[in-house]
């Protein structure tokens, strides 16, 4: 009897081994897979979540783009790139002309330099009633290229002609050529 006994315990120790060796050879590498897979899946969740909330901000983020491309395309039209000294010249002498302003002077003072905005200060005199003057400013006001007017001075004839002598200080603004190569 005592055999079978000792047989038994092998075939316990036997199938006890095979119980651990497949706890330890094929239960724990599929449990920690499945962990795994679970905080993969877990983190794949939070990322379609964060893309999901990303993707409702591109309507809003769409129009923004559309408002300052609309932005940039009224600074290019009124801060051109180059001087267009001529042509600018050309337009205040027109607006001028076309107000009826006598002793006109358009003097451009020392030009200030940047990498993205320069400046060219100006020096504007002319004669005309209030009301041409008035209309010139309008005009200047109007025209597709940005002119700020810092210094006004009007001062009335002496002789009482409803003429007034306008002298005024502005700044006309372009973009360099090489700064929109960058």
């Amino acid at each position: 009897m005592k055999n079978p006994d000792k047989q038994q315990w092998v075939i316990l120790m036997v199938s006890g081994l095979m119980f651990v060796g497949f706890g330890v050879f094929r239960y724990l590498p599929i449990v920690r897979q499945n962990i795994a897979v679970g905080a993969q899946m877990d983190q794949q969740k939070l990322t379609v979540e964060q893309i999901t909330s990303s993707g409702a901000l591109l309507p809003e983020l769409t129009q923004q783009k559309k408002k300052l491309e609309a932005e940039l395309d009224a600074f290019t039209r009124k801060i051109p790139e180059g001087r267009n000294f001529a042509q600018l010249w050309q337009e205040i002498a027109d607006v001028m002309n076309a107000c009826r302003l006598t002793d006109q002077l358009v003097q451009p003072g020392t030009e200030l330099t940047s990498d993205t905005v320069c400046c060219i200060p100006l020096t504007i005199e002319c004669k005309g009633t209030a009301e041409q003057i008035f209309m010139f400013f309008q005009s200047l006001e109007k025209m597709d290229r940005l002119i700020r007017v810092d210094d006004i001075l009007l001062e009335n004839d002496s002789g009482f002609s409803a003429q007034v002598k306008l002298t005024a200080k502005a700044n006309v603004y372009y973009q360099p050529s090489d700064a929109r190569n960058d």
